[in-house]
């Protein structure tokens, strides 16, 4: 039988980048929140021996590399699993745009996979697994709505979450990948020190109007042209492209580079 998932996207209200560590990696301090739009996985579950199908993203990657036969593939190898998974992806969290979605459509197939095999593995084992498919897969697999993140996102800590409303911005065009926006930033001629977990949090806790946070990826994504009206903001989030404007507003009108979708955190 199958049953239908929700993988719920991520924006980062703040996203201050390190520099590259010897590994290649590069260490972050953020603060992540999850938000209403989500994509959708069915799942069917069937007979042995153990085997991924994924429909959904034939125009989005290769087939067999997804994030999703990643995470299937790594809980076969560390559960022993041996049954076959039927995955078809309804996409609503678009791509390239800084809201996790691949990392959370893993994460929802993961935390699913746990639940009906008796959760064979323990939340921090989970959690360390979930982290070898991608960085933004263990705040999913904490299940917050909101979290201080750091490291290479394998280190969360919930927070309180503030119920908030606005849109995302999402540019038809120049989209900025993952791996370039991150190579561009150590061109940096100066990198600030990664902010603490205090003072990040305090600064959430105010109301948005005032927030000071910034988001290091700015320097490769291009802001859109619209508005903001006083007692809003406007933030990147993630690595680019889509950005957030924080407003009571109930619709917004933009011009054919970008469209809007009405969201709540």
């Amino acid at each position: 039988m199958a049953v239908t998932l929700k993988a719920p996207a991520k924006v980062n209200w703040h996203l201050a980048v390190g520099p590259r560590r010897l590994d290649g990696y590069h260490p972050i301090s953020s603060i992540f929140q999850t938000c209403s739009l989500c994509d959708d996985l069915i799942v069917e579950v069937g007979e042995g021996p153990f085997s991924i199908t994924v429909k959904g993203l034939e125009t989005l990657c290769e087939p067999g590399r997804s994030t999703l036969d990643k995470a299937a593939a790594l809980w076969h190898e560390a559960t022993g699993f041996d049954q076959s998974l039927s995955v078809t992806l309804v996409k609503h969290i678009p791509s390239q745009a800084g809201m996790g979605g691949g990392s959370s459509d893993a994460a929802s197939l993961l935390l699913y996979l746990n639940s009906i095999a008796d959760s064979p593995l323990s939340s921090s084992d989970l959690m360390a697994l979930g982290a070898k498919v991608g960085c933004d897969v263990p705040f999913f697999l904490s299940q917050a709505r909101a979290a201080y993140v750091w490291g290479l996102g394998e280190n969360v800590e919930p927070i309180p979450a503030k119920d908030l409303h606005g849109f995302v911005i999402v540019p038809k065009t120049d989209k900025v990948s993952t791996r370039a926006a991150y190579d561009a930033l150590d061109g940096r001629s100066e990198i600030p020190k990664l902010d603490t977990k205090e003072s990040l949090v305090s600064m959430y806790q105010k109301p948005f109007a005032d927030w000071s946070f910034r988001n290091d990826f700015v320097l490769v994504n291009s802001m859109p042209a619209l508005d903001v009206l006083p007692g809003e903001k406007l933030l990147l989030t993630g690595s680019g492209s889509c950005w957030i404007l924080l407003t009571e507003r109930r619709s917004l009108t933009l011009n054919g580079s970008y469209d809007a979708i009405r969201v709540s955190f």
